[in-house]
């Protein structure tokens, strides 16, 4: 094979040039199909043709004013990370994106510079990259994946320079196609990576976004994948649900202690533990009943209530109960109306419930 797409060799180097082995893995666990040998020198550059495609030109305009358009980007800030002389930055600032560009080659960077681009000269490493101007509500990333030796750190650093619900275009050759149509020619060592729509969703998913919609581009000859950065998820909602539930079970409780009640809980399951600790109900108990005998005669973590057998009720020296047993707890309920009839109950699960 070439050993390289940009190396032409001059007259005084033929006698010395000669093709190189390109071997071709596929990993039997993730499915990532990759070529062997060391990237080529001027991997981190970009270097395209589309200045000179009026067809390319027009099918990007027509793809940016999409991905614009639909997910609010007008008036925002969008990057493209490997942007070269910046060329797709002119058609991008067409659909009202406030566009710039990062570039490795000092060289393309100077020529963007020349012609009104904002461009920075940088690459990104990992996370630890930092590009100017960040954190942008957008980036592309177009034909560039594909030559990197580390294309996960690359997508990880691309996340951690951009705003929270930034949306991005990634588009890579699609081996989807060339697998159907058994196109040998495709592989070149320049490209060290190879995409099926199934591996550039799971290498997308494993760095920070989720997949909105992968399609085909260039005549089924690039895959193009609509992303969002993903969203961290947050407990705000799950720590306003503990204050309110704390709150009514504490009046509860405060309730029946000042009419002399003793109190017990039943049900020494994980939830049933965690919300005896986390609702600080332990100031009101004076045990947990449990059924299993090997919890038994032990006591509750964190909160250390002994542990009781449920024929405790028949010494009559409990007054209140608190259901805490999940799936059980109709069962409990129905044996305690049966067995212990005017004991007063209440039953904690996904809502509190007092029972009149």
């Amino acid at each position: 094979m070439p050993k390289s797409a940009q190396f032409f060799p001059d007259r005084e180097e033929l006698a010395s040039e000669q093709g190189t082995e390109l071997e071709v893995f596929s990993c039997p666990f993730c499915g990532l199909v990759q070529t062997s040998g060391a990237p080529v020198p001027y991997y981190k550059d970009v270097i395209r043709s589309v200045s000179v495609s009026r067809e390319m030109r027009q099918m990007r305009r027509k793809q940016f004013f999409e991905w614009v358009s639909s997910h609010g980007l007008a008036g925002k800030r969008v990057i493209e990370v490997g942007c070269g002389t910046g060329e797709l930055l002119e058609i991008l600032e067409e659909t009202g994106a406030k566009a710039a560009g990062i570039e490795h080659s000092a060289e393309s960077v100077s020529t963007a510079a020349a012609a009104g681009r904002t461009v920075y000269e940088g690459f990104v490493e990992d996370e630890n990259s930092r590009i100017p101007g960040a954190p942008y509500d957008g980036f592309l990333c177009m034909n560039y994946l594909e030559h990197l030796p580390e294309p996960r750190r690359f997508l990880r650093g691309i996340a951690e320079n951009l705003t929270d619900s930034a949306w991005g275009l990634i588009e890579v050759p699609n081996l989807d196609m060339i697998l159907k149509r058994d196109l040998y020619s495709e592989f070149i060592q320049d490209h060290l990576s190879y995409f099926t729509a199934d591996t550039l969703c799971r290498i997308i998913s494993d760095c920070g976004f989720e997949v909105f919609r992968v399609e085909t581009t260039c005549a089924d000859y690039n895959l193009s994948a609509v992303v969002q950065k993903r969203r961290m998820i947050g407990l705000q909602s799950m720590e306003n649900n503990l204050s309110f539930r704390k709150r009514k079970v504490q009046e509860y409780l405060m309730q029946q202690a000042a009419c002399g009640h003793h109190i017990a809980a039943w049900g020494a399951g994980h939830q049933a533990l965690a919300n005896i600790a986390l609702l600080e109900m332990d100031r009101f108990l004076d045990c947990v009943i449990d059924s299993a005998p090997f919890k038994q005669n032990k006591y509750t973590p964190a909160t250390h209530l002994p542990v009781v057998a449920p024929d405790i009720l028949e010494k009559g020296s409990i007054q209140t109960v608190i259901i805490t047993a999940g799936v059980y707890a109709d069962e409990i309920r129905a044996a305690l109306e049966a067995n212990n009839p005017g004991i007063h109950i209440a039953i904690l699960g996904e809502t509190f419930e007092i029972i009149q």
